[in-house]
């Protein structure tokens, strides 16, 4: 499974790793009407919304690269599988909430390789090693465990956070997207444990990583 990614969709932490991925997109937001992977296509409607849409083919490109990119540097390789994509819908806030007539999309990959926290700054150091090379702006977060930030040239966005479960997440951000009701992307299957839920809890142990 190192370096050949099984796709499935995982737990319902999205919300934290996208909310370190804010630190990342707050400053390509601030400079640049849309974001993603050379944004293009039909203009989205409702009030406040981008002038154009990164088509959802370019997108789902896009966050692959994202993740792939995130592990170019990291040896011994890690094992891993991503998650769906997915595509939520943006609003406008106060008491005039309505659609802004697009979408942020995300995808996740889930590290199934044992990390011991004495490597987590190790881990860190070369997923931004890889983000550096391809000339993204990077941020190592303030917090424990540790998470990462960073910002592509195109808007971009790619995070990698450790929880203090262990599990370790990389999120890869692209926006602004349609909005997509339904699957975006083709689903595949979930791996999931004998209680149902998601298997994302890493198992595997390396000489390197685990110890």
């Amino acid at each position: 499974m190192s370096g050949s990614p099984r796709s499935a969709r995982g737990l319902g932490g999205l919300g934290v790793a996208v909310a370190v991925l804010a630190l990342a997109l707050t400053a390509c937001s601030a400079g640049a009407g849309t974001s993603g992977a050379g944004a293009s296509g039909a203009g989205a409607s409702g009030a406040g919304a981008p002038k154009q849409l990164v088509p959802p083919e370019q997108a789902l490109q896009r966050m692959n690269a994202l993740l792939d990119e995130s592990l170019t540097d990291v040896r011994p390789a890690l094992r891993y599988w991503d998650d769906n994509p997915d595509a939520v819908e943006q609003f406008a806030k106060g008491l005039d909430e309505h659609s802004l007539g697009y979408a942020d999309a995300n995808r996740r990959r889930h590290i199934m390789t044992r990390i011991a926290p004495a490597k987590y700054d190790t881990l860190l150091d070369m997923v931004e090693s890889g983000w550096r090379a391809k000339g993204y702006t990077v941020t190592r977060t303030a917090s424990t465990p540790p998470a990462s930030v960073a910002s592509a040239p195109d808007g971009a966005g790619v995070g990698i956070t450790v929880h203090s479960s262990g599990l370790i997440e990389i999120t890869a951000h692209v926006s602004p997207v349609p909005v997509i009701h339904g699957a975006f992307g083709t689903p595949t299957p979930v791996p999931t444990m004998p209680n149902g839920n998601p298997d994302d809890v890493p198992k595997y142990d390396d000489p390197f990583w685990s110890n």
